[in-house]
């Protein structure tokens, strides 16, 4: 019979490899955790700090550093940061050079809540807490309570998208018959909006009356610009 040396040339080639992987993966999975690294989402602003971020990764009531890198849960450590009150969003993983990677998503804000405790709606339309590292200049809300995110929300959202609207409005107020106005930055006049709706054919009705009194020069003379009529803006002079 035979003997076909390639075959078995391949057979312990393969068992050689196999063998050599496991050794590897074995002799990998034994290293310790070397550093973490925190990054944060480009643009975003330091609500919650590196340092914060690096002191609620903890596993075993231990830090990562030092730690076997067979034994970490990243999924944990992930739910762990996403259950932190100014995270948005974390993204944890681990390099082969023994370094534990965190990309962290903070939560954005889109205005400020005057309240008894003060507190931040952000964009995804949720109360959010103040945070002792950073104060984000958003539009500063008043008369609002707790149950009434929802239906200032939209406003919010629509301020926000809206490049003439997110440079000018600064404050908002609301009366106890739900009815808002806003504040623009450095004019004189308020913006009486009433209820929260028909947004986009009120502030089309605004940019109109906007641009044709910057053309007239006469925006000083207005101490209310009131769009809660349809179709038109009225104008109260000083």
């Amino acid at each position: 019979m035979k003997i076909n040396w390639f075959y078995i040339r391949m057979i312990g080639l393969v068992l050689v490899t196999l063998l050599l992987v496991a050794f590897s993966h074995r002799r990998n999975a034994q290293r310790t955790v070397k550093d973490v690294s925190v990054h944060f989402e480009a643009g975003a602003n330091l609500f919650i700090t590196a340092e914060t971020v690096d002191k609620l990764l903890i596993q075993n009531e231990k830090a990562l550093e030092g730690q076997v890198k067979e034994i970490l849960d990243l999924n944990k450590l992930e739910e762990l940061l996403d259950s932190h009150a100014m995270i948005a969003d974390a993204d944890v993983y681990l390099t082969l050079d023994g370094v534990v990677g965190v990309t962290v998503k903070q939560r954005k804000p889109l205005a400020r809540v005057q309240a008894q405790k003060p507190f931040y709606i952000d964009e995804q339309g949720a109360a959010m807490p103040l945070s002792s590292n950073y104060s984000a200049r958003v539009p500063i809300i008043d008369g609002l309570q707790n149950d009434q995110i929802d239906e200032v929300y939209p406003l919010l959202n629509y301020i926000q998208q809206d490049p003439l609207l997110a440079k000018q409005v600064v404050g908002i107020s609301r009366n106890r018959t739900g009815d808002y106005s806003l504040t623009p930055r450095v004019l004189n006049y308020k913006i009486k909006l009433g209820k929260v709706k028909d947004l986009q054919s009120k502030f089309a009705n605004y940019k109109a009356f906007y641009q044709k009194a910057i053309k007239d020069n006469s925006l000083s003379a207005y101490k209310i610009v009131d769009l809660r009529f349809d179709g038109q803006v009225v104008g109260t002079k000083i």
